[in-house]
């Protein structure tokens, strides 16, 4: 589903400004000469004022700062024959006319002043769009090409799927969601790299979301400002719960339009801002378990995508030859994105929901499935009934196992680490016996639930 980004806003066009004051026999305010008009907005959260600047873009200022601008607009301080001065009764005007409820840049949108869901907003910068042009893009191609080649499928439609669908969305100005981009690979093979071109693509803005993502702060007011979402190579939380947090911030960031701005010292306020979230991340265990489970509720809002490590398509030794490169891909960019515009996406490869379908690589599918909580559960469980020479089906409630485990010597402190809240063992187990029905199987008695545990088949 497409949606306009404006359909529920009003552009600055349709927003009346404040007439100019006058007295009772049609001339200017307190017998002054009325100055030009002048374009001010008042910021009620944050008690000051935005102008706009020689370039044409919005800047925050204070009250004496406004004040000095109005006398050189000629608004006059002086009281004549009124309780009020012009240059008082413009901020007065100002305060009580054109207030604010949120004022910055807002991810998706061109600066102006908009009406949002009963609240009158100021977008104070636009996004840096790149205009297609033919031509061709070899270094492109050939960096995109050594990242994501692979024997297992051909993972570059994934990629030029996703950048084409977001670029066309940013353009045209249609709210479309998008998945999250996840690449896996060695350290130094290109991902950040590749964020940062997607950056470029996206408008030039980006912001670090994982603080917000997993919990670690509830203030998301400065990811409002950029249209990029990234997580490079972040030192994530490997704690279950962390990740299943981490999930569903992907699954709001991903689909939903309306999102909640909550900026510190500041009240929350609904918006609606264009958003496309990459994550870059090294392929060992330790890196992948930042990723959440992929429950059936998140598997199609991520594509997860390998990465090699193969020779820059350019000398990137020194400090020179990294800016050459870097200067060398941009000037390709308006080629690239001539191409991507033009490109069809493959009828097998195309999504209602999302333009371009998920694509999850094996490989880092089979490790993070093989990572899961329920499968270290099941590792350690085997483990422990090796070592007690556990020949027959163990039968037993929840709370019974996990005493047993927590208190072994042989896996105690690993049980210990895993089965970190009050129902984990249970939930795992449950899980368990969905993947795993031959060897886990839950029973009920007319007071408690109990499960059926087979040895590991020798």
């Amino acid at each position: 589903m497409q949606t306009n980004l404006s359909a529920s806003w009003t552009s600055a066009k349709n927003i009346p400004s404040p007439a100019t004051k006058t007295g009772p026999n049609g001339g200017a305010l307190n017998g002054h000469t009325a100055p030009p008009p002048f374009l001010a907005y008042y910021d009620s959260g944050r008690k000051s004022y935005w102008i706009q600047n020689a370039r044409g873009g919005w800047i925050e200022v204070s009250e004496t700062a406004l004040r000095r601008q109005l006398k050189a607009q000629g608004y006059s301080p002086t009281l004549g024959q009124a309780l009020v001065s012009p240059l008082d009764a413009k901020i007065n005007e100002t305060q009580v006319e054109m207030d604010v409820a949120y004022a910055g840049p807002l991810a998706g949108y061109k600066q102006g002043s908009l009406e949002a869901y009963g609240n009158r907003i100021l977008v104070t910068t636009s996004p840096k769009l790149i205009e297609p042009k033919r031509g061709d893009f070899p270094t492109i191609l050939a960096l995109t090409r050594n990242l994501l080649e692979d024997p297992a499928r051909d993972q570059l439609p994934f990629l030029f799927g996703w950048l084409k669908i977001s670029y066309e969305a940013l353009v045209s100005g249609l709210h479309r969601p998008g998945q999250a981009l996840a690449i896996a690979g060695p350290p130094k093979s290109g991902k950040s790299l590749l964020q940062n071109i997607i950056t470029v693509i996206l408008g030039g803005r980006a912001a670090k979301a994982y603080r917000y993502m997993s919990g670690a702060t509830e203030f998301n007011g400065e990811l409002f400002g950029c249209e990029h979402l990234m997580i490079e190579d972040d030192i994530g939380s490997t704690d279950f719960r962390a990740r299943r947090n981490f999930g569903t911030k992907i699954k709001e960031f991903t689909v939903n339009e309306v999102q909640s701005c909550h900026a510190k010292n500041r009240q929350a306020i609904s918006l609606k801002p264009f958003w496309r979230l990459s994550i870059s991340l090294n392929d060992e265990p330790e890196n992948l378990l930042i990723l959440p489970p992929f429950d059936d509720s998140l598997q199609d809002k991520i594509n997860l995508l390998k990465a090699h490590r193969k020779p820059m398509p350019m000398p990137t030794n020194t400090a020179e030859e990294k800016s050459r490169f870097w200067e060398t891909l941009i000037s390709e960019l308006p080629a690239f994105l001539w191409h991507l515009t033009h490109w069809e996406i493959p009828a097998d490869l195309k999504s209602d929901r999302f333009g371009i379908t998920h694509y999850h690589h094996p490989e880092l599918l089979a490790e993070l499935e093989r990572l899961t909580p329920e499968n270290r559960l099941l590792e350690i469980i085997d483990i422990y009934f090796y070592t007690h020479e556990q020949k027959e089906t163990w039968e037993g409630t929840a709370a019974e196992l996990e005493s047993a485990l927590v208190n072994s010597p042989t896996v105690g402190s690993e049980s210990r680490r895993l089965l970190v809240w009050n129902t984990a063992t249970g939930t795992y187990l449950g899980r368990l016996a969905k993947k795993c029905p031959d060897r886990v199987e839950a029973g009920r008695t007319s007071t408690e639930r109990y499960w059926r545990i087979k040895p590991k088949p020798e």
